[in-house]
């Protein structure tokens, strides 16, 4: 499949599993009437949308001089046409307004940008000192109605809730065509897309807006003071897809029945408007869904972005699965979990048989003359009562001269994962455990978080430790760094912990307390 940002050397999506790869038709985007002219050479041409990304040895060059500026966009989620990246001097954000500016970037994506001339610039309110500040004239219109016969309703709900406005967009006035409802309004490849009040001061509704009747910037910028202006700035290259390009949403049929691309494909919708709409070819769609689309108004989709091409502003895309209905909390979960990149599958039999077999495990008598022997230390965990992985422990040992020795001893979970092994680029490829509020994506095997490495009461167990000499004021006398063997006494809860601070002279009752093993005592442990 031809591709537009074939030079960028971009890591190719994955197809997902049990879909076709698509072919997209070289009519996405383009109206009939394209098709009917294309073999008038001055008319067959379709206008792009979007501005061809500069080639990698321009990007470079851009980059060293610093006429281009790179950085993590950041689109804000609220008012969707609204972009940020970070200055480079830590200054005020730079802004980028609109979809087209964007240039098929999305949210999280590493890209680079080329600050506009100052006239194009934002003008920022001079009471806000917020930096995603609203400009003198932007609207919270979805980018799709920019450019239409505004019905004034549209208009006056500008300043409220977002939602309103995002029930337009679907309200039948999808413009199949791709890109004929904004080409009218991009000059030089960058151009404002928002809704502004005309010159005549009303807004008036049935009047299509043309550049010409609109002031975006009511005074001329040169006048402003230096901080009254945010730079503003478009998007002329995507070093990294950070984003997942998959989304969850819902289905739809085109509005146009009678169109070419009604009978080839279905429209997708984005839950989080800040992807694009997408097509997606009806043959990837459920069998039933042309003839009873609203069986499936409920159901929630995970579609992923194959292709964007600049001559339209629907992305082309793949159903990836269905997740079941709108609302309930396992599909809601594992939308969220797919659109961020977050792999919850199962470990395979590969990654878990890098772990010890034989269960209950122990340590292998060489590990003993290898690391420093604290088991018969007072050494406990203190964690949420809940807690099934107990991650580290801590000691506090008075020493004769006054001084105190303290002990951070943390499960060495290196000892499980050997460098380079199936479970060690599994680990390293999920980066972190993902803690939702019902469940956990671990990053490694349950086995080895909460039973080989857990550093649970009365039982051996290898750590990596730091121990300091602290005065009683806190000032560190000496350190030592190293592998170690620890047997934890106690399993303390948080609160466990508290009651024992805010009463450090009163014995608690052993019945308030857990299990503590016999050689330490529930004083010592107080202490």
């Amino acid at each position: 499949m031809s591709h537009p940002d074939h030079r960028m050397n971009l890591r190719p999506l994955e197809t997902p599993t049990g879909v076709s790869a698509v072919a997209g038709p070289h009519d996405i985007g383009a109206s009939p009437g394209d098709k009917k002219s294309k073999s008038k050479s001055t008319r067959g041409k379709k206008k792009s949308m979007f501005e061809t990304y500069m080639s990698k040895e321009d990007v470079s060059e851009g980059l060293k001089r610093g006429t281009l500026i790179q950085g993590i966009l950041r689109i804000n989620p609220k008012k969707f046409h609204e972009a940020f990246i970070p200055s480079p001097d830590g200054d005020r954000d730079i802004f980028i307004d609109g979809v087209v500016a964007r240039n098929r970037a999305l949210n999280g994506d590493l890209v680079v940008v080329k600050l506009l001339p100052e006239e194009q610039w934002k003008v920022v309110k001079p009471e806000s000192n917020d930096k995603e500040t609203e400009g003198t004239c932007e609207s919270d219109l979805p980018e799709e109605l920019c450019g239409h016969h505004l019905p004034q309703q549209s208009l006056k709900s500008c300043n409220d809730s977002p939602d309103v406005i995002i029930e337009a967009q679907f309200d039948g006035s999808d413009s199949e065509d791709g890109h004929g409802i904004t080409q009218n309004v991009l000059v030089d490849g960058v151009k404002k897309l928002s809704v502004c009040v005309s010159e005549k001061g009303k807004e008036d509704g049935d009047a299509p807006v043309t550049n010409d009747e609109t002031t975006c910037i009511s005074q001329d910028t040169r006048a402003l003071p230096e901080k009254s202006l945010q730079r503003s700035a478009k998007v002329v290259y995507i070093l990294e897809k950070k984003h997942s390009r998959a989304a969850t949403g819902f289905l739809k049929l085109l509005a146009d029945k009678n169109s070419e691309l009604f009978r080839k494909y279905a429209l997708f919708s984005p839950s989080d408007h800040r992807v694009p709409r997408i097509y997606v070819p009806l043959k990837d769609c459920p069998h039933d869904f042309v003839a009873r689309p609203k069986d499936y108004a409920n159901t929630l989709f995970i579609c992923r972005i194959v292709d964007w091409k600049e001559d339209c502003n629907f992305a082309l895309g793949q159903l990836a699965k269905s997740l079941g209905q709108a609302g309930e909390i396992e599909p809601e979960t594992e939308g969220i979990l797919t659109e961020y990149g977050v792999d919850f599958s199962d470990f395979s039999s590969e990654v878990l048989e890098c772990l010890p077999q034989g269960l209950p495990w122990r340590i292998p008598p060489e590990e003993f003359s290898k690391r420093r022997d604290l088991r018969k230390d007072c050494i406990f965990t203190i964690d949420p009562s809940t807690a099934r992985d107990l991650d580290d422990a801590l000691s506090c040992k008075p020493l004769a001269d006054g001084s105190f020795e303290v002990g951070v001893h943390i499960a060495d979970v290196s000892y499980f994962v050997p460098e380079g092994s199936d479970l060690d680029k599994v680990a390293a490829e999920r980066a972190t455990s993902v803690y939702l509020v019902q469940k956990v994506v671990p990053m490694l095997p349950r086995l080895l978080c909460e039973e080989l490495c857990s550093l649970n009461p009365m039982s051996d167990k290898l750590t990596f430790s730091v121990i300091w000499t602290l005065t009683p004021g806190g000032k560190i006398l000496d350190e030592w760094f190293g592998r170690t063997i620890i047997r934890s006494c106690t399993k303390l809860s948080y609160e466990h912990a508290q009651s024992m601070i805010e009463s450090p002279t009163e014995k608690i009752p052993a019945t308030e307390l857990p299990p503590i093993s016999p050689e330490h005592s529930s004083e010592e442990v107080h202490q």
